[in-house]
């Protein structure tokens, strides 16, 4: 390799790295199932927690659980925000209530909110009924 040739790969590699740390080119993460922008603060956020301790992070609660029950992606466990906290909890400690008025970025999901404050929520906004995590299987989303 001549002395141009190897400078031009050096200009062409150092320009590369920088134009790779400006924001417009940066990768956004996605939904791993519907493809949507994770916003890292959004209250709708849901992961799925491997075996191994690894996440796989979705835009919602449906989407997270259709990926999981349908057998996309497999996981130990399940973490979204709860509702009036906003803070990430396991499913197997809230409640997940089923319609209402409260939409998520897509439309319906499953609300998630700490179990003593589910009949407030269900009444202040017209939720149809809670479910806990091991009710919701995949023929309950193919259905809802």
């Amino acid at each position: 390799m001549r002395r141009r040739e190897f400078a031009v790969l050096a200009v062409s590699a150092a320009v590369l790295t920088a134009l790779s740390t400006l924001p417009g080119c940066k990768k956004d993460a996605r939904c791993k199932r519907c493809g949507m922008k994770l916003d890292r603060e959004s209250p709708w956020r849901a992961e799925l927690v491997a075996e191994d301790g690894s996440v796989v992070a979705f835009d919602t609660p449906r989407c997270a659980l259709t990926s999981w029950r349908s057998g996309e992606t497999h996981a130990k466990t399940i973490r979204v925000v709860e509702y009036y906290d906003r803070v990430p909890k396991d499913g197997a400690d809230v409640r997940f209530v089923v319609g209402g008025d409260v939409l998520g970025p897509m439309g319906p999901d499953f609300v998630p909110v700490d179990p003593p404050r589910v009949t407030k929520f269900i009444q202040d906004h017209a939720g149809e009924r809670s479910l806990r995590l091991e009710e919701i299987d995949e023929a309950f989303l193919r259905a809802n």
